[in-house]
């Protein structure tokens, strides 16, 4: 089957995009933004995994598995990279964002099906 990008799936590879990016690129400091790291991580990736859900409607938890796999790949890339660092507490900043994203959407999607049905 051969790819095909749909409007729906275009957050996604979007977000998946831009963390990808922001997380290879040398870190700067932003003055007056005093949220934690972690948190950063988290709601990347929270992110990440919402619109995986709802770009891909039929996917399985193994989209979940994917995203969680590629937070994991970009900490190894950093961890080769002079102007970043590696840290295992971001990987699972990461994967909590993550399944938190992807269970938040499950229980959307049941409490509407629940409501239209």
């Amino acid at each position: 089957m051969p790819f095909q990008l749909r409007l729906r799936q275009l957050p996604f590879y979007c977000l998946l995009f831009l963390v990808t990016y922001l997380s290879t690129m040398p870190s700067v400091e932003t003055p007056g933004v005093d949220l934690s790291d972690k948190v950063l991580h988290f709601l990347a990736y929270f992110g990440i995994a919402g619109t995986a859900y709802f770009g891909f409607p039929k996917a399985s938890w193994r989209l979940a598995v994917f995203v969680i796999l590629w937070g994991i790949a970009i900490e190894l890339v950093q961890w080769q990279l002079p102007t970043r660092m590696f840290e295992l507490l971001d990987i699972l900043a990461n994967s909590l964002g993550c399944l938190a994203g992807w269970q938040l959407m499950q229980l959307l999607r049941h409490l509407y099906q629940r409501v239209i049905a």
